[in-house]
């Protein structure tokens, strides 16, 4: 087994600090006590606490306050435990990919994904990981494109699925899919077989769209100004099934992508309506960083991602993309 020591150095020279010491560390906070963690451990609970006495001593702070049930960590052990997770995970991801090399893919991964991608994307993609690649954890996180972008840029997660648009010297981009947006209606008010309308038509509706921070919000709006209409946004909303409630309610029009609404279609509660003449669309990136190293698995992952993507596409399982 790889085993490997992430130190911190003094000027004299002394390292300190060890994984082991930090791997305790956060089971104690995690579990908050001693002897829990000592027992999942398997360590003598006196050799545990005195680890925690090294720490202590060894940053001059306070990190565990003791009580009858067990400990809580004070605000610096807190700050410790965060910081030692994320090395611990930077160090284990290490070892499976340097470990690994010429082996299946093994390591964490960090997935961000828009919320419309997630509904669709996320359950399928969690599942043929497990099924393809089980030695690998993978954590999907959900957040509108720019904080995906943001995120990535942040180091807090490894690849982004995004909106194009979502641009920066730090992140490189790969086209994914082209999905095409519908003007979405109540079956009320709708016409039932989903007859095609303009963009213009379309844009000049009454409409319930995202705040402007929406990814999907920044392209309707420069469609709008392509196409000389003015918007008339009768409502913000971000909250998808709340958004559709009101269009179903008739209160509004809505401009989504068919697989947002697919099930209500179905269910003949709401239409869909194909944009002609001039198609509204938009185009999913994976996004990844320029400036740091890009891991095997990274790398690997990608690749599956896509291919899985462009699965769910061929087989109608995506509707209303095209690659």
């Amino acid at each position: 087994m790889l085993q490997m020591h992430y130190c911190y150095i003094r000027d004299t020279g002394e390292a300190w600090m060890d994984l082991r010491q930090l791997r305790s560390f956060v089971r104690i906070v995690d579990l908050r006590s001693i002897t829990a963690a000592a027992e999942q451990l398997r360590i003598a609970q006196p050799a545990l606490s005195r680890q925690v006495k090294a720490l202590e001593a060894e940053l001059g702070v306070v990190l565990l306050r003791r009580h009858g049930r067990g400990v809580v960590p004070t605000d610096e052990g807190l700050r410790l435990a965060r910081r030692s997770a994320l090395i611990l995970e930077d160090v284990d991801g290490l070892a499976g990919e340097i470990g690994g090399a010429g082996q299946g893919l093994s390591g964490v991964l960090t997935l961000g994904l828009p919320p419309t991608v997630a509904e669709v994307l996320a359950t399928h993609l969690v599942l043929r990981t497990m099924e393809e690649h089980p030695q690998v954890r993978l954590r999907i996180v959900s957040g509108f494109s720019g904080h995906v972008r943001d995120w990535l840029i942040r180091g807090k997660i490894d690849l982004g699925v995004a909106y194009e648009g979502q641009r920066s010297d730090a992140i490189r981009t790969r086209p994914v899919i082209l999905e095409r947006l519908f003007l979405i209606q109540s079956a009320a008010t709708g016409p039932a077989d989903g007859t095609p309308v303009t963009a213009g038509e379309a844009l000049g509706l009454p409409l319930i769209l995202p705040n402007p921070e929406h990814g999907l919000r920044g392209r309707i709006e420069t469609i709008a100004q392509r196409e000389g209409a003015t918007l008339d946004v009768v409502l913000e909303i971000d909250i998808l099934p709340t958004m559709l409630a009101f269009v179903e309610r008739g209160l509004g029009h809505t401009i989504l992508p068919l697989v947002s609404v697919i099930d209500h279609v179905r269910a003949g509660r709401l239409v869909a309506r194909p944009i002609v003449h001039r198609d509204i669309d938009r185009t999913l990136v994976l996004m990844s960083p320029l400036d740091r190293p890009v891991s095997r698995l990274s790398t690997a992952f990608s690749d599956f991602l896509i291919a899985e993507v462009h699965r769910l596409s061929t087989s109608g399982e995506w509707p209303g993309t095209t690659l």
